[in-house]
């Protein structure tokens, strides 16, 4: 059986807004499975990078 993943960023207007365990409750409901979750606070030459 294959396994699909997915790779998901949660944008800073979210994080901002406190939303992102609606969105991770989100992802859970349509059937997802997170499985790892990490938070980094980017560079501006990290994210052009």
């Amino acid at each position: 059986m294959a396994v699909t993943r997915t790779f998901s960023i949660i944008k800073p207007d979210a994080t901002r807004r406190h939303l992102t365990g609606a969105v991770t409750k989100m992802l859970e409901e349509a059937g997802l499975r997170v499985v790892a979750s990490k938070r980094i606070q980017m560079t501006r030459e990290q994210a052009e990078g």
